[in-house]
């Protein structure tokens, strides 16, 4: 079933892409305020919710009509994620304590502005699972095989 592959493709290669720099970004971060305050761990709860998404995007990429029931689930959580970085962005401003809590202003510009492309790119891939949502047929179409034993 070839029904919008390249979305699904895109999609796939999106999720691995963000996944990577949140590690990386999470890594690099981490360790600078590890040497300030000794503590990697915290930033690894972070990552681990993420981890979903990509997993998610694979099974639409291989078996779309299977697994179509993943999608409220993903755009669900990509609506939360986008949500809880304005969020984040507007409580993380607090002139009296600093840029977002870093010592470095330009450290916390390189942090809001790559969080800001990462939520850009969350509600792009929300509109994209709507669109295949919307055009994947329906788990009872005649042209979908049952799988069953």
């Amino acid at each position: 079933m070839n029904v919008h592959k390249p979305l699904r493709t895109v999609l796939f290669i999106y999720e691995l892409l963000r996944l990577l720099c949140l590690a990386f970004s999470f890594s690099y971060f981490s360790t600078l305020q590890a040497v300030l305050k000794g503590g990697f761990f915290p930033y690894l709860v972070y990552l681990s919710s993420n981890a979903l998404f990509p997993l998610i995007s694979f099974f639409l990429f291989l078996r779309p009509g299977e697994y179509r029931n993943y999608l409220p689930l993903y755009m669900a959580g990509k609506t939360i994620a986008v949500v809880s970085f304005y969020g984040w962005a507007v409580f993380s401003l607090p002139p009296e304590t600093g840029f977002m809590g870093r010592e470095s202003f330009n450290e916390g510009i390189i942090l809001l502005g790559a969080a800001f492309f990462i939520s850009v790119g969350d509600a792009l891939s929300i509109f994209g699972a709507w669109i295949l949502s919307k055009k994947l047929p329906q788990a009872g179409s005649p042209g979908i095989e049952a799988s069953g034993g």
